[in-house]
């Protein structure tokens, strides 16, 4: 229906309507606009399409007005101009494509604007001009302008996001101005030039995400130490250059720092270890090199910490025992020799570790595999010796090399080993280390649903596991839970690859983190 039932149209003194999730109305009901005494008015969720009638333009007493997932198209009407009691805007989620209307100006009481999720264009320069503005979110559109040196006029504004636009250019020095900021959102746009340095003017940022996917460059200024209230630097990414600035050590709110995909040089920043609130520090991609310091357990509230693919030489530090929050230890791709130390053991909160692509050596320790981890890489370095019997045991994804000794021969195929084999069917052991041992003692586990278990062998090794096989390197058995919806390659030296809790997503990583994940694993 396009129209309100008829008794609503008598409610001449109603103040508040509101009609959210529905998705019973055709079209917005220009009869809304009778309403006078209306100041409060959301229609969410509710409408098909259309576009908003200009009989809204004489609710003269609206203060709060929420259009917002309607399917709503064509332009953001200027005739909103003349509702001029607005203190709330929110049109998101629809597909309005115009640019918005300098009229605009009028709404000098407006203080929170929502317009994300539509397709619109050019400038936010209109929403300058309105100085009680607290909150302006347009992220997800089109928006292709500059931001403009007016932005500083915003003195109230606390939230700015204006993640996923093609915003040109570079950032206004005038953003220096926005005193009362406390969430900066940038993320995914056209920006470039460097990060001016009157950002450290924004005493109460908590929030400077995200310059990621930007064309930022220049190096990270030192008034960032000024941000007092910063709880996470995100600029991931773009193109910022040289070491991070030591006045980040006063930064003792940090709990995150994102600066991976950088062309970030120097040491790893062992001065940061005084910030004890500090959970995250991800530099994965850059240029950092030097060793690995020996105070590196000073983080000790470090739960992931991503350094692949730098330039990081050295051995791994005893210390490093002493990140006993540590989730998620990131060191492939860089220049790391020795051994890994036995003590390596008591990070008993580790779920994954990816060594690969390093210069280490050795024995694996025993104890190291006391960890619960969920996944374990180690491949394409030069360990050598046994590796331990119990690592079939593990349900988890293990990529080691085939260099190392399995230490069962296929001699005693006692009943406890079978059980063991039945497992390790599921983790790549079989194989990648100890194929003798398996096709020895254990036959290839029954396919239940009945399919052709006879898949390929994969150089040795028999049996399909839901008629895919493990052939050619993994294939796509357990299920597909192996192959195109895991990692499903081996590396150079040979290793191997998973299990079928994983699925698409690693289970053990976000959507998001995994998919980025997956680039670095080859």
């Amino acid at each position: 229906m396009s129209d309100l039932p008829s008794e609503i149209l008598q409610l001449t003194r109603l103040e508040s309507l509101s009609m959210e999730n529905g998705g019973f109305l055709s079209s917005l009901p220009s009869v809304i606009g009778s309403l006078a005494s209306l100041t409060y008015l959301s229609i969410a969720s509710a409408v098909s399409g259309g576009t908003i009638p200009s009989s809204f333009g004489r609710l003269k007493k609206l203060r709060h007005l929420n259009l917002d997932s309607n399917n709503l198209e064509g332009a953001v009407p200027p005739f909103l101009s003349s509702l001029t009691a607005l203190t709330h805007l929110s049109l998101s989620g629809n597909k309005l494509d115009s640019s918005i209307p300098t009229k605009l100006k009028t709404l000098q009481k407006l203080a929170k604007i929502e317009l994300t999720g539509n397709q619109l264009s050019g400038s936010i320069g209109p929403l300058t001009l309105l100085p009680r503005l607290d909150r302006i979110n347009v992220a997800f559109n089109s928006l292709n302008s500059s931001l403009p040196a007016s932005l500083g006029n915003l003195k109230r504004l606390s939230q700015l996001f204006l993640q996923g636009n093609a915003i040109s250019g570079s950032l206004p020095s005038s953003i220096s101005k926005l005193g009362n900021l406390i969430y900066l959102t940038l993320r995914a746009n056209n920006i470039s030039g460097s990060i001016p340095r009157g950002i450290g003017s924004l005493r109460n940022l908590k929030s400077f995400r995200d310059l990621s996917y930007n064309a930022i460059s220049g190096s990270l200024p030192s008034t960032l130490g000024s941000l007092k209230s910063l709880i996470m630097l995100d600029v991931r990414s773009a193109r910022l250059n040289g070491s991070l600035p030591t006045s980040l050590s006063k930064l003792k709110a940090l709990e995150y720092i994102l600066l991976s995909d950088n062309q970030l040089s120097s040491s790893f920043p062992g001065f940061l270890a005084n910030i004890s609130s500090l959970t995250m520090i991800d530099m994965a991609s850059n240029e950092i090199n030097g060793s690995l310091p020996s105070s590196l357990g000073a983080f000790s509230n470090l739960a992931k910490l991503d350094l692949a693919n730098n330039s990081i030489s050295g051995g791994i530090p005893e210390s490093i025992s002493l990140l006993t929050q540590m989730w998620n230890l990131y060191l492939a791709g860089n220049s790391l020799s020795g051994s890994l130390p036995a003590s390596m053991s008591k990070l008993t909160s580790l779920e994954s570790i990816d060594l690969r692509r390093n210069n280490l050596s050795g024995p694996l320790p025993p104890s190291v595999f006391n960890w619960t981890m969920s996944a374990v890489f180690l491949s394409e370095n030069h360990f050598e010796g046994d590796l331990p019997a119990y690592l079939g045991d593990y349900p988890a994804e293990i990529l080691v090399d085939s260099t190392l000794t399995c230490p069962l021969d296929g001699t005693n195929c006692s009943s406890q080993l079978k059980e063991l084999a039945a497992r390790v069917y599921s983790n790549g052991f079989c194989r990648v280390v100890c194929p003798s041992f398996c096709q020895t003692c254990i036959a290839p586990p029954a396919d239940p649903s009945g399919g052709d278990s006879g898949g390929g062998d994969g150089g040795g090794l028999g049996g399909g596991l839901g008629g895919g096989g493990l052939g050619g390197g993994l294939g796509r058995g357990l299920g597909g839970g192996l192959g195109s919806s895991s990692i499903g390659e081996f590396g150079s030296s040979g290793g191997l690859v998973t299990s079928s809790r994983f699925g698409s997503s690693f289970g053990w990583l976000s959507n998001k983190e995994a998919r980025k994940r997956g680039k670095r694993l080859h």
